[in-house]
Order: structure tokens, then sequence, then C-alpha cells
């Protein structure tokens, strides 16, 4: 197969067995959900699901029912929760698709159970973070309790997110968590899978006594002893020198006193690179060395300067984001554009395909456009 696009992301399946051997010690006997949302954070949801159930974890967390058909269409075994919100007129896909549904409210329960299939569900409770979930209220007790009770739907599991506040604030939704949980269990309820803590929670608490733990970005590398396991690469396209006083990119923004080397690379922002590591702010690696961003970042094309670097060419592997000595890492970049990890992760556009490796061999490559 011709790969037409010279940017890629390079992802370790060895890496990503030791965070999942990682995910699993920490969680014990608790059962893990992998949550391989957002395309697993950029990394290729349906390659990593297949990794992920051969090494034992059965149960994944998506987004919305349309993450979740996709992944059904390619693999067909484990149990998969949509986490947000699944509107009426889609309820049906979840009984085609053989997927459970979050429910946080006994109007989405009625509307699901009306359709008239078997379904599925977690119910959502809300404990701080305000967002979705049944309140902690005896009225949201006795709706549970309806749900529980009609005919087409049963109850999986049961679940809260933690809104990553102070520790305190973390044990007090943990004791909301609890205290409904149990309130429902002594009202006859049967709760299944009951869940709080993500891979964050997990590195730093346990389970907290809980059977069933979600792991997002541990898996990829991002807390606990996890390693990450994605690295973005491209290749030089073009090599030309600047003049002093000259500019490079959008707006001419940093016209320099000396001659500069500059080489072209054939990615943008459109590509997920954030546009705010332009002029200096980020740096990439070309032959072991940091060479700077110049200028402002375009839509599918970049400058670095790689004066002072020897013999760049044409054709060199470049590291975007990695994990060498020298590389500009994906904790690092978020950290100066001032966003989370994930954000980062996730934002790898479609279009740079994905390429997998084991041992130090390519394994598996993932193009979306062809």
């Amino acid at each position: 197969m011709d790969r037409f696009s010279m940017t890629r992301c390079e992802i370790d399946l060895d890496r990503f067995e030791h965070n999942i051997e990682e995910v699993k010690r920490l969680a014990g006997s608790s059962t893990p959900m992998a949550v391989i949302k957002a395309d697993a954070y950029g990394h290729g949801a349906a390659v990593l699901m297949r990794k992920l159930f051969s090494r034992g974890i059965e149960y994944f967390g998506v987004a919305n029912i349309g993450e979740a058909m996709e992944l059904r269409r390619t693999f067909h075994r484990g149990h998969i929760l949509v986490l947000g919100y699944t509107p009426p007129h889609l309820m049906h896909y979840a009984a085609d698709y053989g997927v459970s549904l979050t429910v946080f409210s006994i109007e989405q329960a009625r509307a699901l159970n009306a359709i008239g299939q078997p379904a599925s569900v977690h119910i959502k409770l809300n404990t701080g973070l305000n967002r979705l979930g049944f309140p902690p209220t005896e009225q949201s007790i006795n709706e549970i309790k309806e749900i529980s009770q009609m005919k087409n739907i049963s109850i999986e599991g049961i679940f809260s997110h933690f809104a990553q506040g102070s520790e305190e604030e973390d044990f007090g939704q943990m004791q909301v968590f609890r205290m409904m949980t149990e309130w429902l269990e002594n009202e006859g309820v049967r709760l299944g899978h009951k869940h709080i803590c993500d891979g964050i929670a997990l590195g730093k608490y346990g389970t907290l006594g809980f059977n069933m733990v979600r792991p997002g970005a541990l898996l990829y590398g991002y807390g606990s002893n996890a390693l990450p396991i994605m690295s973005l690469k491209s290749q030089v396209i073009f090599v030309h020198k600047v003049p002093a006083g000259e500019g490079v990119s959008y707006g001419l923004t940093d016209k320099c006193d000396h001659e500069r080397i500059i080489a072209t690379l054939p990615y943008g922002y459109s590509d997920g690179v954030p546009r705010l590591l332009s002029n200096g702010k980020g740096h990439v690696t070309v032959n072991g060395h940091k060479a700077p961003y110049v200028g402002v970042l375009c839509m599918d094309m970049c400058m670095v300067d790689v004066t002072g670097i020897p013999d760049v060419s044409v054709g060199d592997q470049v590291t975007v984001f990695g994990t060498g000595d020298n590389d500009f890492s994906f904790a690092e970049a978020a950290s100066i554009v001032g966003v989370n990890v994930n954000s980062l992760l996730s934002g790898i556009a479609r279009r740079v395909p994905r390429v997998y490796f084991e041992k130090g061999e390519e394994v598996m490559f993932t193009d979306y456009l062809f």
C-alpha cells in the first residue's frame, strides 16, 4: 500500500502492554473498563480494543452511540458502554449493536423502555461534577428503583465522575457515591458494577473499594508508572537559506539579524499540532538536535530553524512529539499551550496515519483516508 502522508503517529504496543499490566495491578480484583473514546485518545480505538481484549480487558467505554457502532462493526466481542448522552431516536441502536447506555434521568429510562427491546444500562449519579446524573436525593432513589423494575431495562452498573478538585473534594464525592449506592442496595436494587475512579483517581487512591475502574489516559502513558506510547513523526521536505532581516511564515513576525537555514515540514495545526507552539515556543528533533519553530505554524506546513545542525537534508526524519532525551513531549507541549495532555493526544487529526510497532518492528498501518 502506498503511503501518501509523510507525517505519522507511531504507537508502541510493547509499552501499551506494560500499561495494561499496570492498570491490572492497580485494579486488583476490580474490573477495568478501558476508556477508548475519541478514537482511544487519538491512538486508534479499533486496533487497541483488540489488544486490550487479548490481555483480558473485556469492558470498554466510549463517548457516544456512533463511536460504539463503529467499534462494534470491527470487533464483535467485549462489552461497550456509551458514557455520554444518547438521544431517544438513536436508542434502538444499542440493542441492535449489543451496547449498554448511560441513563441519568427518569425520562431517558422511560423512553428507552418504551422502545420495547432489551436494554442494558449504567446509572449515572451526579456527586459534584454537576454535568450529568441523578442528584443525591430521595427522589432519585425512587426513580432509580422505578428503572430497576422496568420490563425492558437491566441495570448493569452505576457510576459517577470525580471533578478532580482537591483530595478533600474527591473524598466528599466518593462518600456521596457510596451513600447513594448503599441506599439503593438497601432498597433492593441490584447495581452490578460500581465505578467512580478513572485512571488518575486509580493511581492516587486505588479502587476505593468499588468493583470497577475506568482507566483512560493511564493506558496511553500518563499517570502512575505508565509509559507514553505515542510519538508523532514527520520528515524534512525542503531546506533553504533565509537572509538576515527576512521573516518566515505569515506575518513575517520573527525577522532575524543573521542568516538562517530553515527546514520546511509537511504538517500544521490542522494535523493537531497547536499553533500556540509557533515562534520558538516549541521545537522538533532533527538528527538528534532540537530545532525550534520559526514564525507561525501554518495549516498544513511549518518551518523550523536548523542553523547549526549538521547535514540536514530533504527526507531526514523529524520527531514532532516523542520520548527521547531531546524530544518535545506531549506533556511538555500541553503545559506550554495551557491544556491537558488528553486534548493534544485526541487532537491529532485522523488524516495522520497510525503505525503500530512491536519489538521495534512495524506490525500494522492504518490510514483513514485510504
